[in-house]
């Protein structure tokens, strides 16, 4: 019998582990599986509980007792973990998985953008994202006939990845392929909203370029079709866009002329260059702890959008001009297509002198000030990355996006939460992805070292459990491909 990329994963570990028998079918995640002696992080408590035995059956965690219980033991594969910490697989809310390098051909004499979907950066990122831990995706933009190609190899057992719920190509005022779609017409948003649907989109990306009456009519035509819709916006701003019934909002980059004063505005406008450069010089004039930044503030309180920040995204660029871990992980990590993509022309720094960087980075304190009032709201706060983009590795990205978040006072257990439960909900799916309790599928990460106490001890991956199967440091490891 033709064993699955999971159980050849698996099958050299268990050799190792004395595990063999339980490992040798191409079924590894049908015996019971035990994981003694652990700690079990609460962050919903801002703790971590005695030591426990947790029981797995098949893909899904079937009871927890204390360390050692012989209910929990019983007739199954045990390992014991001695004391180290387990919690839910994280969740990137922002991974464009299956997205190739954005490209110029030249098609009748004239330049066209392309970001063209690739099969194989979607398996090279889906291995690297279980490697470092992330069980579930949201791909909020992309080609959904090659989503659908990944599920079907997912459910075939011919890749290891994440779970993924997808948005198909983002609407627009222009088409760009594979990655952008246009509607200039609440009919033809319809028809476009309506399509995707029909192809298997969990969820409605909105973008930049749509005016406030194409924005409201992307809202309510994905609301018909029982789908959320999420915005990148930049003109509109958020409050007024979540008074529309906007469900979700992504990246920390406001970018509005109305959440400026007007002083602020003719500031900013009058030495404005547009394009990546309003990354930086619009915080230049607007103030984290002023009238505007409390109606953001307000707004999330108020409408509890689903929000990922992508910090990681930005400070990558704003880092640019510097040898930086983001480069490394890049290196080691990204898929060649899009690393000879970067190093060749393009990233999010485009045309940025020295001076510029050192303004983005001048800017930082303020990015990182409405980072933490955001999070400390009561909004669906979620992780994301922008996977695919500019210096954004799969797998290791989510971790120093929790790494800055962090380092901008947000607390490490709301972190948690934001990588785990929070989206989990924010998915629709809660009720079975996100925690660590019976009847929740069996995606868990164990860690050696309590990411409560530092968060960056989520990196410190002893063995990760994906659909109940557990995967060795030496399984990870080939999933990364080292």
């Amino acid at each position: 019998m033709r064993r699955s990329p999971l159980a050849r994963l698996l099958l050299p570990a268990a050799l190792a582990c004395a595990l063999a028998p339980a490992l040798a079918t191409a079924q590894p995640a049908t015996a019971a599986l035990a994981l003694d002696n652990v700690h079990i992080v609460e962050a919903e408590h801002n703790r971590v509980s005695a030591r426990s035995c947790v029981r797995v059956e098949g893909a899904r965690i079937a009871g927890i007792a204390a360390a050692g219980a012989p209910a929990c033991l019983q007739g199954a594969r045990a390992v014991d973990l001695q004391g180290r910490y387990l919690v839910p697989g994280l969740i990137d809310m922002h991974a464009h998985l299956t997205l190739g390098p954005l490209e110029i051909e030249r098609e009748r004499g004239r330049a066209v953008m392309q970001a063209l979907p690739d099969d194989d950066i979607a398996e090279h990122n889906a291995a690297r994202l279980v490697a470092f831990g992330v069980t579930t995706v949201r791909n909020p933009g992309g080609d959904l006939p090659a989503a659908a190609r990944y599920q079907a190899r997912l459910a075939a057992g011919e890749l290891v990845g994440p779970e993924a719920f997808n948005a198909g190509p983002v609407i627009n005022n222009a088409d760009l392929p594979g990655l952008s779609t246009a509607a200039h017409s609440a009919a033809e948003m319809e028809q476009v909203v309506r399509a995707q649907v029909e192809a298997g989109a969990d969820w409605i990306k909105l973008y930049t370029g749509l005016s406030p009456e194409l924005l409201q009519a992307g809202i309510d035509a994905a609301h018909r079709h029982g789908r959320p819709a999420v915005a990148h916006l930049e003109s509109i701003a958020w409050p007024d866009a979540l008074a529309m019934g906007l469900d979700g909002i992504v990246h920390l980059m406001p970018l509005s002329p109305d959440l400026l004063t007007p002083e602020q505005r003719a500031a900013w406008q009058a030495g404005a260059r547009g394009g990546t450069y309003s990354f930086f010089e619009w915080w230049e004039h607007f103030d984290p702890e002023g009238p505007q930044a409390e109606r953001l503030v307000a707004a999330y309180r108020e409408h509890r959008p689903v929000f990922d920040a992508t910090l990681v995204a930005f400070h990558a660029g704003f880092v640019q001009d510097q040898d930086n871990p983001y480069k490394d992980d890049a290196r080691r990590h990204a898929h060649p297509r899009l690393l000879a993509s970067w190093n060749d022309w393009f990233t999010f720094a485009i045309g940025w002198e020295p001076e510029d960087f050192a303004r983005a980075r001048a800017v930082w304190p303020k990015v990182q000030r409405m980072a933490a009032r955001l999070y400390a709201t009561d909004a669906r706060m979620t992780v994301g990355t922008d996977m695919s983009n500019p210096w954004i590795a799969p797998g290791i990205s989510l971790h120093r996006e929790l790494q800055l978040l962090a380092e901008a006072g947000v607390p490490n257990a709301t972190l948690l939460q934001a990588a785990t439960r929070n989206a989990a909900e924010a998915l629709g799916a809660g009720q079975r992805l996100g925690r660590v309790a019976p009847g929740f599928e069996a995606d868990l990460l164990v860690l050696d070292a309590d990411p409560l106490e530092d968060i960056q001890h989520t990196r410190d991956i002893h063995a990760v459990v994906l659909d109940g199967a557990f995967l060795t440091t030496t399984a990870l490891n080939r999933l990364k491909g080292e």
